[in-house]
């Protein structure tokens, strides 16, 4: 059970990038007072600050049951959940050095988690 708490710890976190991302797209005067007004009233941006704060409470629980050094490699699954939802969401180009990264980190957390 602890590993469906990380995962939806560490997809909430992916899914927390995108909806920052989506919150901050087309906006260039992100550095001024009415810049930052404006994202931080979005709610795409109050989604992923909440979307953050869900996933922290889940990995509380990942780390009140597993070893450190067990569920912190973990969190570089966000890397592929990430990318996916780029992909499928934002029309990011699917490139083959990119696939072949992610199946060498899901291949590192797999070796990780049975060890």
């Amino acid at each position: 059970m602890v590993y469906v708490f990380a995962l939806l710890s560490i997809a909430l976190g992916a899914f927390a990038q995108l909806l920052l991302k989506l919150s901050v797209q087309g906006e260039s005067a992100l550095m001024s007072v009415q810049g930052i007004t404006r994202i931080v009233s979005d709610y795409r941006f109050l989604a992923g600050t909440a979307c953050y704060g869900l996933s922290l409470l889940f990995w509380l629980k990942v780390l009140s049951e597993l070893e450190l050094s067990k569920a912190y490699p973990m969190v570089s699954l966000g890397y592929v959940f990430t990318f996916i939802l780029g992909w499928l969401i934002l029309d990011e180009p699917l490139r083959l050095l990119r696939v072949i990264g992610l199946v060498v980190i899901i291949i590192g957390v797999i070796l990780i988690s049975r060890s």
